[in-house]
């Protein structure tokens, strides 16, 4: 079962990053868990010992302590248990440095936000901890928080690995008591695309969608097998825009992708997937290494 006793929470003091914190709190809450605040000051003192004299690391551990201070109290519900909060600055590259401390400490969850998505995709890629990417089109949290979660979508490519992206959604059904989308893409060209919509290859595409349906159904945990909240869908397109519609059409709280270094998810995830679902949709995306 999932816990989520140690989160990660990395900052650069933006508007997007008071929206991840949010989340962060809420998923602490839920644990009692513990929020690691980080923020990482750029390495730029090596090429310019000059600037070093510009900048006080001392200060800046205190805006730090500040900023967590006055975000959290806002952002915490009122009948919260107050998570213990640690405050870590690190210095050199962002992605690096979060990356480096996710494994160092072991966290259950990163937590992030994610305006363009660039330093979130080298931590996916960097990192073994599930990652939390909050979109900067994300609404108020007040409004659409985790503590809000009743749709879940999770996506599958039916790797050998994948059922643990899967068992990990379910748990995540469990605790939210949410209803819970499974969803597979068969991806196409747009040569098959446009033979599909003449009328060729029906057969082969009916085929192939009921051997999807089947292998989501033998990925559903026993239990859930006639649940209701339980819906199956099998989609053709390019992954990356279908999921984002999918997270769109059944109106997601939250959307799960595995990781991994084979397979059709992997290979759209790192740098398209994410960017097209950080952009398109309002949707948390959280990433799972399989």
């Amino acid at each position: 079962m999932i816990v989520f006793k140690k989160i990660l929470f990395p900052t650069d003091f933006s508007a997007n990053a008071d929206k991840a914190l949010a989340h962060a709190l809420r998923l602490a809450d839920l644990d009692n868990g513990e929020v690691i605040v980080q923020h990482v000051v750029a390495d730029y003192f090596d090429r310019h010992p000059h600037w070093a004299t510009l900048f006080d690391l001392h200060e800046l551990q205190k805006h730090m302590d500040g900023y967590v201070k006055t975000h959290m109290m806002t952002l915490l519900k009122k009948d919260s248990d107050n998570p213990r909060v640690r405050t870590v600055l690190s210095k050199g590259k962002p992605a690096e440095e979060i990356a480096r401390l996710a494994e160092r400490e072991l966290v259950d969850v990163v937590v992030m936000g994610s305006a363009k998505g660039v330093v979130t995709n080298k931590v996916i890629r960097m990192t073994n901890r599930p990652v939390l990417a909050i979109s900067a089109n994300q609404p108020n949290p007040e409004e659409a928080g985790l503590n809000k979660v009743t749709k879940i979508l999770v996506a599958t490519d039916f790797s050998a690995h994948s059922k643990r992206v899967v068992e990990y959604a379910f748990d995540l059904k469990r605790i939210f008591n949410a209803t819970i989308f499974m969803l597979y893409v068969i991806e196409t060209t747009h040569a098959i695309e446009w033979a599909i919509r003449q009328g060729h290859l029906m057969n082969a595409m009916d085929k192939m969608r009921e051997w999807a349906g089947n292998q989501l159904l033998n990925l559903t945990p026993d239990e859930f097998i006639k649940d209701p909240t339980v819906i199956r869908l099998v989609e053709t397109g390019s992954p990356g825009d279908t999921i984002a519609d999918v997270a769109f059409e059944v109106c997601a709280d939250l959307t799960i992708l595995g990781t991994h270094e084979y397979g059709t998810v992997h290979k759209h995830l790192i740098g398209t997937t994410t960017d097209k679902l950080l952009t398109k949709t309002s949707t948390p995306i959280l990433t799972v290494k399989l």
